[in-house]
């Protein structure tokens, strides 16, 4: 998904105001619907979940250049969530400008966000620190270690986020494996990070697995897979007593 701003599209004002709806005006019944906030936004948001329309996104941007009221309405569902397509809010807001960032910033309800390595700080730490999340409700945490076996890579983002009530920290396309000194700086960051959280109601650590749980797994299989060649020889033996093969 590509959040990059509109070229054509103003700057975000505070919800509209209506226009001249008086008889002499001009506007008709349907003009007039059209251009009122909440039924705008019913239409659009029946429009982006409704299964049979594809690519919602481009659809939202294009409901988006109608006039402000659509443009403010369209953007705010476009950017509720951003768990929809699949981009870290990291990604996305290193393509918008410092100074257009707080406005899409309270839009957000929904969120993922990776940890990132020193390498990557001075790029991606300013696009998220320092702002308002004044609506994010919901954000998932995905680990990314960069093949780093120590805890001085490891950089999680520290965001200003109040209304948050689910914290997740897994990762999306599998498990994560953790090295013992990644997985206890890991836990030991997060209340660090997070402290003032007075309406978190849910945190989740889903699909993480230590070294040492690999290794169990690992000496399992092993054994299945030994049991399994024992059981296969002792059916072979059977068979040659018993003038078979």
């Amino acid at each position: 998904m590509n959040y990059t701003e509109m070229p054509d599209a103003p700057p975000l004002p505070d919800p509209p105001s209506l226009p001249n709806m008086s008889p002499k005006s001009g506007f008709f019944a349907p003009h007039r619907a059209l251009a009122i906030p909440e039924i705008v936004c019913e239409i659009l948001l029946w429009a982006n979940k409704n299964s049979k329309i594809w690519c919602r996104t481009p659809w939202l941007l294009n409901c988006a250049l109608v006039n402000k009221t659509w443009c403010y309405e369209a953007l705010r569902i476009l950017w509720s969530d951003m768990e929809a397509d699949g981009e870290s809010l990291d990604e996305v807001m290193m393509d918008i400008s410092p100074d257009r960032r707080q406005m899409y910033y309270n839009f957000v309800k929904t969120a993922t966000v990776t940890t990132y390595s020193q390498e990557t700080e001075s790029a991606i730490r300013p696009a998220l620190e320092n702002l308002f999340f004044s609506q994010l409700h919901t954000l998932r945490l995905i680990p990314v270690f960069h093949g780093s076996r120590t805890e001085k890579r490891i950089r999680i983002p520290t965001l200003s986020m109040p209304n948050l009530e689910t914290l997740y920290v897994n990762r999306s396309n599998g498990p994560v494996y953790l090295c013992p000194d990644q997985w206890d700086y890991f836990a030991y960051q997060i209340p660090k990070l997070f402290p003032g959280l007075p309406k978190l109601e849910s945190f989740e650590f889903e699909k993480i697995v230590s070294l040492s749980d690999i290794e169990h797994i690992v000496e399992d299989r092993f054994t299945e897979n030994w049991d399994d060649e024992d059981t296969d020889e002792d059916t072979d033996n059977e068979d040659l007593d018993n003038g078979y093969g």
